[in-house]
């Protein structure tokens, strides 16, 4: 009988303290097609909630979506009143206050945006963007070279609408944004004649879950990265991927 419950709390030690608590909560910003996004039914889609509800389902755990503005939802992580946010850049700042499974969610590649009939070009310098009016989304993260610049006519907004809004109405020269989403949405809009990518792109970068610190969420954090990992080598999940942008 010792031997028994022995092995029984050596089996419970590798399963995190979350495991037993209420379902997880999950935040999320605006709308992120395909990545992320409710659809006319009220359901969660997107190949990253596809994959981090098979994940969650191979560990065992409940998970719900909450959906606020970016900079609440970073807040929340920072507060303790949400258990993990999606989909991030591992960044410095991030990484104070969430722990991030190690293995990757998926891909994001950043890109400028401007007006078809505007004169403007890119180099590939980041640096010789700063005398422009620049839309971003407020605490996004665009790459390690384009946080670090200061950029003096910064023009922080909450979502991609608003960003490519703010171009139409040429309240910014440019905008930044990821490559897919904005190309889908200038598509569903029919607004891709009136708004043109510039080359090259901006950022390549890998897009992360992090966990709440303040929660204690380390070892979930872990625990969903070997889970992860795991699923990424399986059929279901290159179908996933396959679904949602083989039609983008």
């Amino acid at each position: 009988m010792k031997n028994i419950i022995a092995i029984l709390i050596f089996v419970l030690s590798f399963f995190p303290a979350a495991y037993a608590a209420d379902t997880l909560i999950i935040v999320r910003g605006q709308d992120f097609a395909p990545y992320h996004y409710t659809d006319d039914s009220k359901v969660e889609k997107g190949f990253i909630i596809e994959i981090i509800n098979n994940v969650s389902h191979q560990m065992g755990i409940e998970v719900t979506y909450q959906q606020y503005p970016w900079s609440r939802c970073i807040n929340m992580m920072k507060q303790g009143t949400a258990d993990a946010m999606m989909n991030l850049f591992k960044t410095p700042e991030r990484i104070r206050f969430m722990a991030f499974a190690d293995n990757i969610l998926a891909y994001e590649t950043n890109t400028l945006f401007s007006a078809a009939n505007s004169n403007l070009s890119y180099s590939g310098s980041i640096k010789s963007l700063t005398p422009l009016r620049i839309g971003t989304i407020r605490n996004y993260s665009y790459g390690k070279e384009f946080d670090a610049i200061a950029f003096p006519k910064n023009f922080p907004l909450e979502t991609e609408l608003q960003l490519i809004n703010a171009l139409l109405k040429k309240r910014c020269d440019i905008i930044i944004g990821n490559k897919l989403v904005i190309s889908k949405y200038l598509k569903d809009k029919q607004l891709d004649r009136q708004i043109r990518s510039l080359s090259p792109d901006v950022s390549k970068g890998p897009l992360y879950i992090g966990f709440s610190k303040a929660k204690g969420h380390e070892k979930l954090a872990r625990s969903f990265s070997r889970h992860l990992k795991t699923f990424k080598a399986s059929p279901e999940y290159r179908n996933i991927i396959q679904t949602y942008t083989s039609t983008h």
